[in-house]
């Protein structure tokens, strides 16, 4: 019988259920489950304010903007949804050009 849990084996559940119940996800997201900090991280990589909004929808939470930078010759503000979605932690990064970022607010 174990006595010490894996303390990444709640946020791996977490995010098996996640994607059951929005398989959407694994086409826009990759996934990470950290051993340090939130249980779970998702990264978008394309159609970011639409999957940004998506995910604000169902898991709730909260948007912070961080500063301005240069990626690919464009600048980008990167925004992280804050949440928790069945007892863990979620965070969703995503990084959007300074212009769209009107839309994603």
């Amino acid at each position: 019988m174990k006595t010490n849990p894996i303390s990444q084996h709640g946020a791996a559940v977490a995010l098996v259920q996640l994607l059951e119940e929005h398989p959407e996800l694994s086409k826009h997201l990759t996934w990470s489950v950290p051993r340090t900090g939130p249980g779970l991280v998702g990264i978008v990589h394309d159609d970011g304010v639409r999957v940004l909004a998506d995910c604000r929808r169902f898991l709730g939470g909260s948007v912070q903007v961080g500063r301005e930078h240069e990626s690919g010759g464009v600048v980008v503000r990167q925004h992280v949804l804050a949440s928790v979605w069945r007892d863990v932690r979620v965070e969703i990064l995503v990084s959007l050009p300074v212009t769209a970022e009107a839309v994603a607010a």
